[in-house]
């Protein structure tokens, strides 16, 4: 009876432990298959993220470069300030100055005033050139200091506004005679009578009025400067 007990418990751990053993070596395998992949639903979620990831770091992109194309775009009617701008500044600090006259026609005129002398380095009397290429359709600003003028010098040319269509300048003076104010095509010009060194000086305004644009889109503008000192 007990050689038979001991026998059946033998028997019993025999059996039970080689397949205790298999699932212990089964389990390992399992949790090392585990940590060295994947699952589905992970693969899934990072292919998400990575997606959300790149659409935003696209659109972050995108959005900069808009503001790029924006900040440094060429503006049309930002450069037609800064002429006007510059137009005005010359005529208000215009005077009167023996020697220098003030000449005006449709397309070209020419005024004494204070100006920046590249070469004297500070402000000084000088004379201003406003100049409309109908060929090329921009208007041109002509500098000459004193120094310039009367060595014969050519002075400085730039190049102010582009795409401009049309232009003309009118001057506005008061007629003694009719006893009344009018604008005129032109102000003392060159080959026309002078009259005496008394009469002689700026029109009391300068009106510019040109056709602006690039390609199909052209906008008409009027700008009126008063000259402080005319008269």
């Amino acid at each position: 009876m007990r050689y038979t007990k001991k026998k059946s418990k033998l028997v019993s751990q025999l059996t039970s432990y080689p397949v205790s053993r298999l699932n212990r070596q089964t389990g390992k395998q399992a949790n090392r298959q585990t940590k060295n992949g994947f699952t589905l639903i992970e693969l899934l979620i990072v292919t998400a993220l990575l997606a959300v990831i790149s659409l935003a770091i696209y659109a972050t992109f995108n959005s900069g470069v808009k503001i790029w194309q924006r900040v440094n775009k060429q503006i049309p009617e930002e450069d037609l300030d800064i002429f006007l701008e510059k137009f005005a500044l010359d005529l208000r600090n215009s005077f009167k100055f023996n020697g220098f006259n003030f000449l005006g026609e449709e397309k070209r005129f020419e005024f004494p005033t204070l100006v920046n002398s590249p070469g004297m380095n500070k402000k000084t009397v000088g004379k201003v050139i406003y100049l409309y290429d109908s060929e090329s359709n921009i208007i041109k600003r002509n500098l000459l200091d004193f120094s310039q003028i009367y060595n014969g010098e050519e002075g400085t040319t730039q190049e102010l506004l582009k795409n401009v269509k049309s232009l003309k300048f009118r001057y506005y003076l008061y007629d003694k005679e009719k006893k009344e104010y009018l604008w005129q095509d032109e102000w003392l010009k060159e080959d026309l009578p002078r009259p005496s060194e008394q009469e002689r000086g700026l029109p009391l305004a300068v009106r510019i009025e040109l056709e602006f644009g690039n390609g199909t889109e052209i906008k008409k503008f009027t700008k009126t400067v008063n000259i402080p000192v005319s008269g």
